[in-house]
């Protein structure tokens, strides 16, 4: 398995094949964003959009990434992992984790479901649970 980050005009040429996985991970968010919404993130360098393949050339996930800048630091943010047999390719997130590194990131940060506390440890060392996010909507 390897991962690579796509420039903007790949994406384009690939938005058949990564969207359904993107929407996939969007489904089990709250709604924060959409496809397009991520597109013009990825098409503006706002975002970063990373190609899992296998031996075969074959796509097996897709992560989208942002940097967030607070005020003390800066961070690589996980937006969405998804894919096939992430077990398999969890590994390759030493890739984000020197991207990170090359861009003067203090972390790499993910958010999600409470199931990704219990995988992420085990499979990529290093991350740990510093905090849950917790939201209720109001209206409608």
């Amino acid at each position: 398995m390897k991962i690579r980050l796509l420039p903007p005009e790949e994406v384009l040429d690939r938005w058949l094949v990564l969207s359904p996985l993107i929407k996939d991970a969007l489904d089990k968010g709250q709604g924060e964003n959409t496809l397009l919404d991520h597109m013009r993130k990825i098409l503006n360098f706002n975002s970063h959009c990373w190609l899992i393949t296998n031996e075969n050339e074959e796509t097996k996930g897709v992560v989208l990434t942002e940097f967030l800048q607070y005020t003390q630091h800066k961070t690589l943010h996980i937006i969405t992992a998804s894919g096939q047999e992430f077990s398999t390719w969890a590994h390759l997130f030493s890739t984000l984790e020197e991207f990170a590194k090359d861009a003067g990131c203090k972390a790499v940060e993910q958010w999600g479901r409470p199931g990704w506390a219990k995988v992420l440890p085990k499979l990529i060392p290093g991350f740990e649970q510093a905090y849950v996010v917790m939201r209720k909507n109001i209206g409608e």
